[in-house]
């Protein structure tokens, strides 16, 4: 199993997030043959999207691909552990580890979250996980990693803030007529679907593709987390819902 983990940090909300994304299969090629086709190297999920048609063609394929191909989740901690964040990613390991009991991992992080050093100590306390920091034009696996952590630190700033950015979602985005709707909503109208969850819906009265429980699958809260950032975290990623949305 191999795993992708990049970060999106928000300082003036007060909280960063770790994304990790599962991957049966090592997508380096498949994700190489998308990007030669726009003639890029590497997509950056920060690049300006308005008026872009190529790097929102590379968006919409890589947001299929994690659907069809991977499972994610978010890990949220307090901004302020940027620089000391050794600790929360070694128990951030574990967690994954214990999901994976079978299963060797293969953990590739983004270049400066933590050091060489400091993967090489996670794998030694973890017996079952290599870690490797790595750079995601090299090991474009990190890119789908950077995608889903820029949408989800933009849906947790939106909740936080309660100042959401709108937008006008048309026949680009299969709406006809167009919809307005917060940035963050592409989230969950996108990437909903492959968020690692529990297998049963909550509520005995709720169809198969309903409301489902992600604490503990795709949404992790460090024990650094309290008050409104806790209580944002949980209503933002706490659950997800698959039932149709428009």
């Amino acid at each position: 199993m191999n795993i992708y983990i990049d970060e999106s940090i928000h300082s003036k909300h007060g909280f960063m997030l770790l994304s990790f994304v599962f991957c049966k299969h090592d997508p380096q090629d498949d994700l190489q043959l998308i990007l030669s086709s726009y003639g890029l190297d590497e997509f950056h999920a920060s690049a300006k999207m308005k008026d872009n048609t190529m790097m929102r063609g590379v968006r919409s394929e890589f947001v299929r691909y994690v659907n069809m191909r991977a499972k994610w989740g978010v890990f949220i901690l307090p901004s302020s552990l940027r620089h000391e964040i050794f600790d929360e990613f070694s128990s951030f390991m574990s967690h994954l580890e214990s999901m994976n009991l079978d299963e060797e991992l293969h953990v590739y992080v983004d270049c400066g979250i933590i050091n060489c050093t400091e993967a090489e100590m996670v794998s030694r306390k973890n017996h079952c996980t290599k870690v490797c920091v790595s750079d995601s034009l090299k090991v474009k696996g990190i890119q789908l990693a950077d995608l889903v952590a820029a949408l989800c630190g933009v849906r947790l700033r939106e909740k936080i803030s309660g100042n959401p950015k709108i937008l006008i979602y048309g026949d680009e985005a299969g709406f006809n007529p167009p919809i307005e709707a917060p940035l963050g909503y592409e989230l969950w109208a996108d990437l909903r679907y492959s968020m690692y969850r529990a297998d049963n819906p909550l509520g005995e009265d709720l169809p198969e593709l309903a409301t489902f429980d992600t604490a503990n699958y795709g949404f992790l809260l460090s024990q650094k987390v309290s008050g409104t950032l806790a209580k944002k975290s949980k209503e933002t990623f706490g659950e997800v819902y698959l039932g149709c949305i428009h």
